[in-house]
């Protein structure tokens, strides 16, 4: 064995034994006989990752690469790093040239649905379904990959294997939620794909109780008075988001003689529009973007916030981990998860007898919240612009059916309904807004199987919010999704005066447009059943007359209808939070609590 041998060979020993010190020195010593020598530089790119100095290890492993592209082990600890660091690019051209060679073994699956998972996230569906595929090869049984595939069928529209994908999610579920363990997939998609509030509950709730719950916490109700009543709102969502659409009115309209108003964004400052109203209608916006859970709960603790309302609960960029460590006495969960959080500090949750009715409030792990009329605040929206049918891409004449919905709501049940209507509606299209074209193409593809041409069928990019609404007033009727329906999605239709068809729906998530619409006082475009809803879109399309007037419907409920009240909604909102407080003060139970209309 040469002495560079012998050293770096030690060199090892010293790094397995943490000597990290010791070890560079020797790695240098090799390095300076011999310049080249790849293993060294390998070595001490391992001791800057261990030391906590990635830049180091990056450019360290990238150098001994370039003198060793063939290094295996080499090119494995670079990808994983690169992975962990979120160059997702950089990792998937290390792991093709491994797998290229075949140089990639079961053990490898693992980055490999996390490679997949990565660019899921980010809205890169093709190199998604590419590592998925990757890792389950190496090993079939891998959760992760099982479940991201599940997730990419459901945003490209690729049905032809989801059913057997969701049957092997669900038993994946099923066995972790029995072991005790948390499910791979989360609480949201979990409501996307089952109806059953029982199911929902087990998933929310193995999900919230793997938070990490150390930390700052509330005393209680000791020294806080009662008025005015502080509150703080805790969002990633107080920027261009639909979120903020709904709510943005709610912070301006609130009585600052009976509350005061504290927002806590955990998201960016995208400098729109809605986000400076949104800081300006508060008493205190603080910014707590990349706060650890500990330093924002402490903040809200000091700010002696005593009802917090989180506004995401389980969906994306979520911080429960700071609701988790309980920094206000009372804790509410509302709007942007519809169905239970599954976590025991969230005292109540915001809904209405439509979307929770009694018979499902066993299923809920908070006390209901429940708003005489929709539990869903509708901030005043107006359509500015005047577009026509051929600034949108739609045919001159015929009638327009439209779905705004994201496409992971679109499944194969409704959408057979919605070819059925096509079908027996001459003339007619389907507008849909549509984000990546796998989507596109599966849907065309589809619709061809079911004997309509994929041209009736258009897809509409996403776009800023005046002109979403105001392209949108150039539908006649939106047709609804079924397992989970629209929400924002059926807001923005009313507002742009388009009526919308619903189905009654089994949970929180399928009943929300059914609520929507009842509040509107057009509860007779809630569908019983899916042959009810067929045959109603099909008639509506058919006479002129009444589509007429249920525009005319749609254009009144605006003006007169508690759905479109939003300064009657913040009223009876306060009612219910100053009627929690009131309770907690005096030391009352947690119960459903049901808001009188006033």
């Amino acid at each position: 064995m040469s002495n560079s041998s012998a050293k770096l060979e030690l060199a090892l020993e010293l790094i397995d034994a943490g000597k990290l010190t010791t070890a560079d020195s020797l790695c240098k010593e090799v390095s300076a006989a011999e310049p080249g020598n790849h293993s060294a530089i390998y070595l001490r790119g391992l001791i800057a990752c261990q030391s906590g100095n990635v830049e180091g290890a990056l450019t360290k492993l990238s150098e001994a690469e370039r003198l060793a592209p063939d290094d295996v082990s080499l090119k494995k600890t670079l990808a994983s790093l690169l992975l962990s660091t979120g160059d997702l690019v950089g990792a998937a051209e290390r792991y093709r040239a491994l797998a290229k060679r075949k140089n990639l073994t079961e053990s490898d699956a693992v980055p490999l649905s996390q490679l997949g998972e990565g660019f899921r996230q980010n809205g890169n569906l093709g190199s998604a379904y590419e590592w998925f595929r990757y890792s389950l090869e190496l090993q079939p049984e891998n959760k992760l990959a099982l479940t991201g595939l599940f997730v990419c069928g459901q945003l490209s529209c690729d049905w032809s294997s989801l059913g057997e994908l969701e049957q092997a999610v669900e038993a994946v579920t099923q066995s972790l939620l029995e072991s005790g363990k948390v499910p791979i997939e989360d609480p949201f998609i979990h409501l996307t794909r089952s109806t059953s509030s029982a199911e929902n509950l087990k998933v929310a709730r193995a999900w919230s109780e793997a938070l990490d719950v150390n930390g700052a916490r509330s005393n209680g109700c000791n020294g806080l008075g009662d008025v005015p009543i502080r509150l703080g709102y805790l969002s990633s969502d107080l920027h261009e988001h639909a979120t903020a659409y709904l709510m943005h009115r709610l912070f301006e309209l609130h009585d600052r003689n009976k509350f005061e108003v504290f927002a806590y964004s955990c998201g960016p400052n995208d400098g729109s529009p809605i986000r400076d109203r949104l800081e300006r209608d508060c008493d205190q916006f603080r910014n707590i973007e990349g706060w650890d859970a500990n330093q924002a709960a402490a903040c809200i603790m000091e700010d002696q916030i005593q009802i917090l309302i989180d506004l995401k609960g389980h969906t994306r960029k979520n911080r429960l981990d700071i609701a988790a460590r309980r920094p206000a006495p009372i804790q509410i969960t509302y709007l942007g998860f519809p169905g239970s959080s599954g976590a025991p500090f969230f005292d109540y949750l915001v809904a209405d007898r439509i979307v929770l009715p009694e018979k499902d409030w066993q299923y809920f792990s908070e006390k209901p919240l429940l708003m005489p009329h929709c539990y869903q605040i509708n901030s005043h929206q107006t359509v500015h612009k005047t577009l026509s049918r051929l600034d949108s891409g739609l045919p001159a004449s015929g009638f327009v059916f439209c779905s705004f919905t994201n496409t992971y709501k679109i499944e194969p049940v409704m959408f057979e309904r919605w070819m059925n209507i096509l079908k027996d509606t001459p003339g007619s299209v389907l507008w849909l807004c549509v984000n990546n074209a796998l989507a596109e193409r599966n849907l065309h593809r589809e619709a061809e199987a079911r004997d309509i041409a994929p041209e009736r069928l258009i897809f509409a990019p996403f776009v800023a919010q005046d002109e979403h609404l105001a392209r949108l007033s150039l539908a006649d009727l939106a047709l609804d999704t079924r397992v989970y329906n629209g929400h924002t999605t059926t807001s923005d239709a009313l507002w742009a005066g388009v009526p919308v068809l619903t189905l009654r729906g089994r949970h929180f998530a399928s009943r929300v447009s059914e609520s929507i619409l009842s509040a509107a006082g057009l509860s007779e475009l809630v569908a019983s059943d899916l042959d009810a809803f067929q045959a109603q879109a099909i008639e509506i399309a058919g006479d002129v007359g009444k589509i007429k007037r249920l525009k005319e419907k749609v254009a009144e409920a605006r003006q007169t209808s508690p759905l479109f009240d939003t300064k009657g909604f913040v009223r009876h909102f306060e009612c219910g939070l100053a009627e929690v407080w009131r309770k907690a003060m005096v030391g009352l139970p947690l119960e459903a609590l049901l808001v009188e209309d006033k």
